[in-house]
């Protein structure tokens, strides 16, 4: 478990930020409750040591509601582990201190050396584009949507000895809001997931998205990109193409050239402002 440069705390496939209350898993943000967020939050300031009910109902609840306390924490719990697909039973982040309270259990983190070194040799084989999952329903978006998933998956299947499955195979995915990527990908017998999330606000257009590895659950690529609105509704393959862009070099074979799938590469300094969120021209 570590903190990151902007105060966030990572922790297995989850990042959580104390600040913003907001919960992701691989990017992905995950709904959680106030009262579960803040029970993690608190449980996250000492990981490892045990925070007695008292010290919660304390620190998180007003002595005006004392009367309704242990409902409310036992509910509160619960509902963080669902977020967390944990078990009280056999626990991996929040464990129940048997007459005392509760502590998050410590997750050891691995060498990023040894990371890399692990990583390096696999190649992707086999991918799915899921559709992005938006947080209200919305034509015009539902209709950028398909665009840029369609485009994506047509265009990297022309990469020589990738195997793409059709966008039929993934449409299915679209009412799904917070689906377990890796648990998609096991069931599509493919070798990573393309995945993200579309959010419209104040004329603009905010894309994340990533490639799941499907083998370990970590994150390949990952990227924020940021358009206007009226641009991506007249053209969704635009944005489709920055994607496949910055995906094409870690999929196509070595010695194969970037002609082949018909898509114009960009400059490295083009796909740094790309990753940073910045419109190019």
């Amino acid at each position: 478990m570590k903190a990151s440069h902007c105060g966030s705390i990572r922790f297995g496939v989850f990042e959580f930020s104390p600040q913003a209350g907001e919960l992701r898993k691989q990017g992905m943000r995950v709904k959680i409750g106030p009262q579960a967020c803040k029970v993690l939050a608190l449980l996250l300031e000492h990981p490892g040591q045990v925070q007695t009910r008292e010290e919660l109902r304390q620190r998180l609840w007003p002595a005006d509601t004392f009367g309704d306390f242990e409902h409310s924490l036992n509910k509160a719990v619960h509902a963080l582990r669902e977020a967390v697909g944990d078990s009280a039973t056999s626990p991996r982040y929040i464990e129940t201190v048997v007459g005392q309270g509760y502590r998050f259990i410590p997750i050891l983190q691995e060498n990023s050396q040894a990371v890399s070194k692990r990583r390096s040799p696999h190649r992707i084989e086999s991918v799915a584009v899921l559709p992005f999952t938006s947080e209200t329903p919305d034509p015009e978006l539902e209709f950028v949507n398909k665009k840029i998933t369609e485009r994506t998956v047509d265009t990297l299947s022309r990469v020589p000895g990738l195997r793409v499955l059709a966008y039929g195979m993934v449409q299915r995915y679209r009412q799904q809001r917070d689906p377990d990527v890796r648990r998609v990908g096991l069931s599509l017998m493919v070798s990573a997931v393309v995945a993200g999330e579309l959010v419209r606000r104040n004329g603009e257009l905010l894309l994340h998205v990533e490639l799941i590895d499907v083998s370990d659950g970590s994150q390949r690529w990952g990227a924020q990109l940021k358009e206007a609105w009226s641009e991506v509704l007249g053209a969704p393959e635009k944005l489709a193409d920055q994607i496949c862009n910055q995906l094409y070099p870690l999929m196509v074979p070595k010695r194969t050239k970037v002609s082949r799938i018909g898509v114009k590469p960009i400059s490295a300094f083009k796909l740094r402002q790309l990753a940073n969120g910045r419109k190019t021209a």
